[in-house]
């Protein structure tokens, strides 16, 4: 008898056992299928990660599939509580649409999440849907504050005082323990900022603090003054002795450019070519790491690192540093805003570098 329920059948070949299903002693029924949705942006990927300690809790024998943006896959590799990786190709969806699965959690608002959410076969549903009219809705009464977040800037801005973390538990009905996130260096990830320490023989006893020195392409809103980081970098060499490192990819080029070849100071351009894993393996050397609102905090926090994280556009409540940062927002008349662009970018300006190490400091 074929068993074409059985957690490693193929079907157009042999199972990784290679026996008959007549009386396999491999034989596995499907456990509670899982589907989570989030599939942008990165730093928000990354953080959903502690969403899986919770479902792992509830559901301790579960499959787990995520569909998730290519751009955003490489932050979810290498997961032990992840059993299925799905991006947004014609072959996986197609396939997503036959599937039926127990339980869907779609935590994008996006319409290409919320109308293949809104399409898939599932039991039960949570999170973000589409109504009839192509508009936003909501699959479970749970998910109603996450959603009132998005059309009210008052409560989102001013009055919300829970993480992202603990929204997307109640959305999905479980119990919240603070669960971190969940993110796995492999070995090879490592290698490139290994070599680059050796490289420079830099010392690993010595304060390594990286300077992210970017914003993002969504919110231009976020980055502080060049002026400012040139600064940081003269503190952190005369005052703490600290090797520092300047983090970034393309987009940051200009800047950290600008800020080797101004800096009076010894300071380490990290480059611009890393892939996504090796840049987090840069970010895994660190001591400290001082970094906006981006995809570099989220990491630092993914990877335990002690973070200066410093906000302007955006709103700092949502975040957790999980005690291992201070999160510094000077709270000006018009933040946060969520604009991404602005003429004077006076919530970032008002950050001095003087604070941020007072901060960094205190950290210590």
């Amino acid at each position: 008898m074929i068993k074409d329920d059985c957690l490693y059948f193929r079907g157009e070949k042999p199972c990784k056992f290679k026996i008959p299903c007549t009386n396999c002693p491999h034989y596995q029924p499907f456990p509670t299928r899982i589907l989570i949705i989030k599939c942008t942006a990165q730093g928000d990927v990354l953080r959903t990660t502690s969403l899986l300690s919770g479902l792992k809790r509830k559901y301790p024998q579960s499959h787990i599939s995520w569909l998730v943006a290519e751009e955003s896959k490489e932050l979810l590799a290498n997961n032990p509580s992840i059993d299925k990786i799905i991006t947004f190709s014609l072959n996986d969806l197609i396939l997503l649409f036959i599937e039926e699965f127990d339980i869907l959690i779609c935590l994008d608002k996006e319409p290409s999440s919320t109308s293949i959410a809104s399409l898939i076969k599932a039991s039960q549903k949570f999170g973000f849907g589409l109504n009839k009219f192509g508009n936003l809705m909501i699959f479970n009464k749970a998910s109603e504050y996450a959603y009132r977040l998005g059309v009210d800037d008052n409560l989102k801005f001013r009055q919300n005082k829970k993480t992202y973390q603990q929204i997307i538990y109640e959305m999905a009905e479980l119990d919240y323990q603070r669960d971190a996130y969940q993110f796995y260096l492999r070995e090879e990830d490592k290698k490139k900022a290994e070599d680059f320490f050796r490289k420079h023989k830099i010392s690993r006893k010595k304060l390594a603090v990286g300077l992210n020195t970017g914003s993002g392409n969504r919110f231009k809103t976020k980055q502080w003054p060049r002026e400012n980081f040139l600064k940081l970098i003269h503190y952190l060499n005369t005052d703490l002795k600290a090797n520092v490192f300047l983090l970034g990819g393309q987009t940051e080029k200009k800047i950290n450019d600008y800020l080797a070849r101004k800096s009076a100071t010894k300071v380490y351009n990290t480059g611009y070519d890393n892939a996504l894993r090796e840049f987090a393996a840069f970010i895994a050397m660190m001591d400290i790491v001082v970094s906006s609102d981006t995809l570099a905090m989220h990491l630092a926090i993914a990877l335990n690192k002690k973070v200066i994280a410093l906000f302007g556009p955006t709103a700092p409540q949502e975040i957790d540093l999980y005690g291992r940062g201070i999160k510094i927002f000077k709270g000006v008349p018009c933040s946060p805003c969520y604009l991404s662009t602005c003429p004077d970018r006076q919530c970032m300006k008002a950050i001095t570098p003087e604070l941020v190490m007072e901060k960094i400091k205190d950290l210590l």
